[in-house]
């Protein structure tokens, strides 16, 4: 890996071994496999404790074997101690936000479960609630407020005291209103006296099969928006703000949301199959927003992260990979660009790292900026092992 993956000087990059992660398991064959590795979370909790969240369990994503693990260090990082799941009992289960509003021990985990072959057309949302940095919980519970069925992501506190907690959701618009049937579906679906369209998934079909024949409906059958939900109870209630759509695809997910000097609300947005983020702005604290535009971000349809330091500096850690022609460009290089005139331009460009293997994806970065200490702190993974890199804030190209 030393010749293939390559790092940029300034950067500190740690393999975090943590529990369960170098578990090997045995399929029905006897083969040995790695659980599925995704979505790392990373938050300070206290003066040198971090609280980090995964995706494992399975072999993909959706998976009804999908569980978050959780893990907490007392020494900055240096070594880390098991701290349980968020498990369902038969729904998958992943964790997509880890809102802390003080960056203190109060911690409010934004969970989803669903079942293989609907993914996230068929979310149930819930929160649970940490209020010692992630040691105990309490819920899982409703978010309330009667928002349901959204994938929470990473949240920002306003100047205002607000909460504002950017999300994408699924939309039917299709014909096809049921998931695909894993064989013969008891009965057709029906609206009146119109028999509703269902595809049919042959008894025997492997779980790859399956995945992709269940994205195919998502994808034919819905679009996703973005928006966001606010607080300004402290939580104790949201309200949805905002419905953007658009996208070459129709398909916009996990949008990242900062706010400017002068008030204004920027929300980045994945978008599948553009090559390009898409950007909204808000200038009434998220209540209302721009219709999506496209900027000249390059991106494989892929999460981002989107960081304001006190100075006003805004920090963007992303895959700067568009097209290709007409396929998407891989997840690699991880890319830190950094804005100091409110993401009008960005100053500095470098790549964090870059693998010379044209399969590998440096995925989901994930994480904070450690003032104090003048760092960037944040995890990221590779499907299979999930590693925290620290940037100084002060980084220059070389």
């Amino acid at each position: 890996m030393a010749d293939e993956r390559v790092f940029h000087a300034a950067v500190t990059n740690t393999q975090v071994l943590l529990p369960g992660s170098d578990t090997l398991c045995l399929d029905g064959g006897g083969r040995a496999w790695r659980p599925f590795l995704r979505e790392g979370l990373l938050r300070r909790v206290g003066p040198g404790e971090l609280l980090i969240t995964w995706t494992t369990g399975g072999v993909t994503e959706p998976s009804e074997g999908n569980v978050t693990r959780i893990a907490r260090s007392t020494d900055n990082g240096q070594t880390w101690q098991d701290f349980g799941l968020f498990r369902h009992p038969h729904r998958g289960l992943f964790t997509t936000e880890l809102f802390c509003p003080d960056d203190g021990p109060e911690v409010h985990a934004f969970i989803n479960t669903y079942a293989f072959g609907s993914w996230m057309t068929q979310l149930l949302s819930y929160r649970a609630i940490s209020r010692d940095g992630g040691r105990t919980w309490a819920g899982p519970h409703s978010i309330p407020g009667g928002i349901q069925g959204v994938w929470p992501n990473r949240g920002i506190r306003l100047a205002s005291g607000a909460w504002l907690i950017p999300m994408s959701w699924a939309e039917l618009i299709g014909e096809q209103w049921a998931e695909p049937a894993h064989g013969r579906a008891p009965v057709p679906g029906q609206a009146g006296m119109r028999i509703v369209p269902q595809t049919e998934v042959p008894f025997g079909s492997d779980t790859y099969h399956r995945y992709h024949k269940g994205n195919e409906w998502a994808d034919k059958n819905h679009r996703y928006c973005v928006g966001v939900m606010r607080s300004d109870d402290h939580g104790c209630t949201f309200r949805l703000h905002g419905h953007i759509t658009g996208g070459v695809a129709g398909h916009l997910i996990e949008p990242r949301v900062v706010e400017l000097a002068d008030g204004r609300i920027v929300m980045l947005i994945r978008s599948q199959k553009e090559g390009f983020l898409l950007r909204s702005e808000s200038r009434d604290s998220g209540v209302t927003w721009t219709p999506a535009a496209r900027t000249d971000i390059v991106n494989p349809s892929a999460k981002v992260n989107l960081l304001k330091a006190r100075d006003g500096r805004i920090f963007l850690i992303h895959n700067p990979v568009g097209h290709q022609g007409s396929i998407m460009g891989g997840r690699n290089p991880l890319s830190l660009w950094i804005s100091d005139d409110g993401m009008q331009t960005w100053r500095v460009k470098l790549d964090l790292v870059k693998d010379s293997r044209p399969n590998v994806s440096l995925n989901y970065p994930d994480g904070f900026l450690d003032e104090e200490a003048g760092e960037l702190v944040f995890c990221w993974e590779d499907t299979e092992k999930l590693f925290v890199m620290r940037v100084p804030m002060n980084v220059r190209e070389c």
